[in-house]
């Protein structure tokens, strides 16, 4: 029987070859943890030292465990990331949001150095987590095949008990390639998907989180995705959806198994009564992601290392191009993914998805903002605010408005209804007066 785990020699010499033949567009503590999971990657496949041997049972823990490294301490640390972009997130629920996409100390998230400098509109940061957190669930995908008439495959991550997956004569490759959605409760019945989250100590060694395939069919690119939101929305939610793969990325070697992109896109959704997405609009930009079966050697789908991955030609990332191409900035036609396809037939290709559907570009900012009540709420989220309370004093209001360069303010009550509008720049001029 052929060897199914990647051996020791081999990881270490790999991950070295990463470590010295590549940059990422991040700090070298996030870049050592992503050069990690691609092993995983190259192992399963046969690439780079592996030299076309696939080891398709080979795991993060085993990476981990052949790198000297603690497994405790590496989790701690990607979920470290994860949290970092909740708590993001969460800094707007309690009304202190922040125009930069850095932590609450003021550090980059992910690392990402431009991070600390760009000026975003965290509004639009958490409609594309949202979009971006659900776009890969298996029932989104299921319901984007039958809404648009296409194939998409699609599964997701389960614990499973490696020891009865032997048993049952399975293999990692098998159940990540396979049709298994009518197998699903089966596999849950035998042990195999293991439904407690927290397995016995005694049995952990056998508990892996593994991929396994619902439905065959050709998968989703995350260039795809991140640029066809841009270009739909704007910039700032395609950082969005650009974060939301980033924990999808970053979940799978953790110390909890969960779906976080999912939780934190449930979680806006509950919170934050100005999203003005609903599901529908998830199926969109799922389908403009879709690859079709017969381009799926045309189109890049980018993992977070390719994302990352600064071109020795340009010294620029895959995503700073993506994101200069949304934003009508100039930019080399790079060649990127694994697959090594220009981006420019990436672009081509998100143009082609969006006609397809009659659309250019949505959601442009209106010129004009109602100031009244019965304002759309479309359109006043469109732009710059601060939520307060009916109590808060306005001076304390515009105080807010001037520190976070705020446009609007937004009186609201306790259960987030809309209790009215105000211009700031219809007061302003009262504080400065006031010395």
């Amino acid at each position: 029987m052929p060897k199914k785990i990647a051996p020791k020699e081999l990881i270490q010499q790999d991950f070295h070859n990463l470590k010295t033949q590549e940059r990422l567009y991040t700090i070298p503590r996030v870049e050592d943890l992503v050069f990690m999971q691609s092993i995983e990657g190259r192992a399963h496949n046969g690439a780079g030292i592996f030299n076309k041997h696939t080891y398709v049972n080979t795991t993060m823990e085993d990476i981990v465990s052949a790198l000297g490294r603690s497994a405790k301490v590496v989790k701690a640390k990607r979920q470290e990331l994860i949290d970092e972009i909740v708590e993001y997130t969460d800094s707007v629920f309690a009304d202190d949001p922040r125009e930069r996409l850095v932590t609450k100390n003021g550090r980059p998230l992910l690392g990402i150095p431009q991070f600390k400098e760009r000026t975003v509109n965290y509004h639009d940061i958490l409609k594309g987590l949202y979009l971006g957190g659900l776009r890969d669930d298996p029932d989104i995908r299921k319901k984007t095949q039958h809404l648009y008439s296409i194939n998409i495959g699609y599964g997701k991550c389960y614990l499973v008990n490696t020891r009865i997956m032997e048993e049952m004569g399975l293999d990692a490759e098998q159940l990540a390639h396979q049709e298994n959605e009518d197998r699903i409760n089966y596999f849950k019945s035998c042990g195999l998907i293991v439904e407690d989250a927290k397995p016995k100590h005694s049995a952990s060694k056998y508990i892996k989180y593994l991929y396994i395939r619902h439905h065959v069919g050709p998968g989703q690119s995350d260039d795809g995705a991140l640029v066809a939101s841009g270009l739909l929305y704007n910039v700032d939610v395609a950082l969005g959806v650009f974060l939301s793969d980033a924990i999808d990325t970053l979940e799978k070697y953790v110390s909890i198994y969960r779906d976080q992109d999912k939780e934190l896109a449930l979680h806006i959704k509950e919170n934050y009564p100005f999203l003005d997405l609903d599901e529908k609009d998830v199926y969109e930009l799922a389908y403009l992601a879709a690859i079709p079966a017969e381009r799926v050697d045309e189109i890049p789908d980018s993992s977070l290392r390719y994302l990352l991955a600064i071109d020795q030609e340009t010294g620029q990332s895959t995503l700073e191009t993506h994101l200069n191409f949304i934003e009508g900035k100039p930019f080399v036609p790079i060649a990127i993914s694994y697959k090594r396809i220009l981006i420019s037939q990436l672009y081509d290709f998100v143009r082609e998805k969006l006609k397809s559907i009659s659309k250019e570009v949505l959601f442009k900012i209106p010129e004009a903002v109602a100031r009244e009540l019965d304002s759309s709420v479309t359109k006043v989220m469109q732009r710059r605010f601060i939520t307060v309370s009916p109590q808060t004093s306005l001076k304390s209001a515009l105080e807010k408005v001037e520190a976070r360069k705020g446009e609007l303010i937004i009186v609201k009550d306790e259960n987030g209804n809309i209790l009215g509008v105000v211009n700031p720049s219809d007061f302003l001029v009262f504080l400065k007066g006031r010395t």
